[in-house]
């Protein structure tokens, strides 16, 4: 079972990390933490149910839960230590629609709402505190992002701040109120000419508002406990998302240096990391964003740390094990001969045993061991071959309609030979064109393995073009969808930043999900190469415990010797002072 928190001081020292408690009082935080009673969850058991309204307010102090919907918006997060839910037993309007159940064993500190009486001034301040995240709830409850991962959480998601609309809204809204009055006035004068443009410039200047606030809609900042991401759109033209890993964050900051931002509370939270960043531009509550992201940053290294303890205590379990374990087999004499294992057939050993694979004739993305493979859109494919494919099929109708003149009906109004061979020779360099095209097509590839990325460009009876980066060494990546067809059939081009070079993907379907290809096999490089330092650094310690606790037994022996040889000397001393008194 979880410990829970030794005392009422270790309590208050845990839930001030938290951002909503950033500013509190200490008398506000300790009457808080009194409170707060310990509650043991099990895996898979449902803490609240939706639409069950929360009577109590939790904080998660060990463990993670996984929050569900089952209607529209955000269908899945995952809270951690740290985290709390039920904040509507705040707010008396509010209706939950999200069901909480416990991923795994869960520690929760609950604050019932029986207690909220004795503590006012504390509950006033996390209420207000509170306050500023709705906006990102409302949001949740209306879009979804299926791009989370399973043990990913989203805390914090906004569009930009109302004032951006209503800074591009005067002009169209004038336009349209102006078009009205010139509509009036052509009714009024009977003039046929003012009616019409103003009936123009109103549904224009309607539309124009309609796509200023769809517009503003469409770009999201968001924070999970991984990364900060912004995702940025123009209606049927541009289409990106640029993001920052937590745990390469190298610092944050907020600005709201107007008096206007001030007075509207808005700003700019900058996510900096060593090649550049994420920059939250016009964002509402900039400070509690900051808040946010520092608390999600901090909480990121600090597991780091507690996982690199982890393996080290378990290296040096398994060392000493495996240690007493040699000692052990030396006691109990050679092992045990093992029985030959049955020998692969002839067959086998040449060939192996071939595994099925589909088709790749016309695949955007495949696999080929351990390596992704991606082709340009099949769009880009009917570019290329829509020429060779209308010439093709004209020529080769033309001339079977040719033969069937020639030799079945012998007609007189058929070509002669000469002329439907060389209508045969034309059709077969339409198909020899379209057919290159597609070879050419599908030679063009791009290739994530475990630890570089290729752009591979091959052309028919020509050189090959290849270029390849490792992996370890990208700085940042983003994607864009440029024009309505490429967000119609959702392709675009992946940009992959490496010191002065940068690769692009282009074309690729799905370059959100190409983009996290990269990231995951990024990352995972990035883990592995931490963890063989961490093992080199961890093995140097380890050699040095086991040799110490190897010769424990002789350390003490030497040590009892000491005290012996110094009990000696005492002994000789006092009697060389007694025969001297003598």
């Amino acid at each position: 079972m979880l410990k829970a928190p030794p005392s009422i001081e270790a309590v208050a020292a845990f839930i001030e990390k938290i951002h909503i408690l950033y500013g509190i009082s200490e008398d506000d935080l300790f009457d808080i933490s009194e409170r707060l009673e310990d509650k043991h969850v099990e895996k898979g058991e449902v803490i609240l149910e939706q639409d069950q309204r929360a009577e109590s307010f939790y904080i998660i102090y060990a463990g993670k839960v996984d929050v569900t919907r089952t209607e529209k918006g955000q269908l899945h997060s995952c809270f951690s230590s740290g985290d709390y839910f039920g904040a509507d037993v705040f707010f008396e309007h509010d209706k939950r629609n999200t069901k909480i159940t416990a991923k795994e064993e869960v520690l929760l500190l609950e604050l019932p709402s029986s207690v909220f009486s004795e503590i006012p001034e504390a509950i006033d301040f996390l209420r207000t505190h509170l306050k500023a995240f709705l906006i990102c709830r409302e949001l949740l409850e209306r879009v979804n992002f299926d791009w989370v991962e399973d043990d990913e959480g989203i805390y914090f998601v906004v569009n930009k701040h109302p004032i951006l609309f209503w800074r591009r809204a005067p002009l169209p809204a004038l336009l349209t109120l102006g078009s009205i009055g010139v509509a009036f006035w052509g009714m009024w004068v009977g003039s046929l000419f003012p009616l019409i443009v103003g009936s123009i410039g109103f549904i224009v200047g309607l539309l124009w508002l309609i796509w200023d606030w769809l517009d503003y809609g469409n770009d999201y900042y968001i924070v999970t406990n991984k990364r900060v991401i912004w995702l940025e759109k123009i209606i049927g033209i541009f289409d990106s998302q640029k993001e920052a890993q937590l745990d390469e964050v190298k610092s944050v900051d907020a600005k709201t240096d107007a008096v206007v931002q001030s007075f509207f509370d808005y700003g700019h939270v900058n996510v900096n990391t060593i090649f550049g960043g994420v920059n939250l531009q016009y964002i509402p509550f900039p400070r509690q964003a900051h808040l946010l992201i520092e608390e999600l940053w901090n909480r990121a290294q600090q597991e780091d740390k507690q996982q690199a303890k982890a393996r080290l205590q378990k290296a040096i379990k398994e060392q000493i094990e495996s240690a007493k374990a040699v000692e052990e087999k030396k006691r109990k004499g050679p092992p045990k001969i093992e029985e030959p294992k049955p020998q692969k057939s002839l067959s086998e050993r040449l060939f192996g045993k071939r595994k099925k694979k589909g088709g790749k004739l016309f695949s955007l993305r495949f696999e080929e061991g351990k390596e992704i493979v991606y082709r340009k859109h099949i769009v880009i494919l009917l570019r290329q071959i829509i020429m060779p494919t209308a010439l093709s099929a004209f020529l080769g109708i033309y001339l079977i309609y040719q033969l069937y003149l020639f030799f079945l009906l012998q007609s007189t109004d058929a070509m002669h030979i000469s002329f439907i061979l060389l209508i045969a020779l034309g059709t077969a360099i339409a198909l020899g064109w379209l057919a290159y095209q597609y070879v050419d097509w599908s030679n063009d590839i791009f290739k994530v393995s475990e630890d570089k990325i290729f752009d591979i460009d091959r052309k028919p009876f020509g050189d090959v073009q290849s270029r390849s980066a490792e992996l370890k060494n990208i700085e940042s990546t983003e994607y864009q969808r440029h024009g309505i067809i490429s967000v119609f059939f959702n392709y675009g081009t992946v940009y992959i930043h490496i010191g002065s070079e940068e690769f692009e993907f282009e074309d690729v379907l799905d370059p959100a999900g190409v983009q996290q290809d990269i990231n995951h096999r990024y990352h995972a490089v990035q883990e592995k190469a931490k963890l063989e330092k961490e093992k080199k650094e961890r093995n140097e310690m380890i050699k040095w415990l086991v040799a110490y606790h190897e010769s424990t037994p002789d350390i003490d022996d030497m040590l009892k010797e000491i005290e012996e040889i110094k009990r000696q000397n005492a002994q000789e001393e006092d009697e060389a002072g007694e025969e001297g008194m003598a």
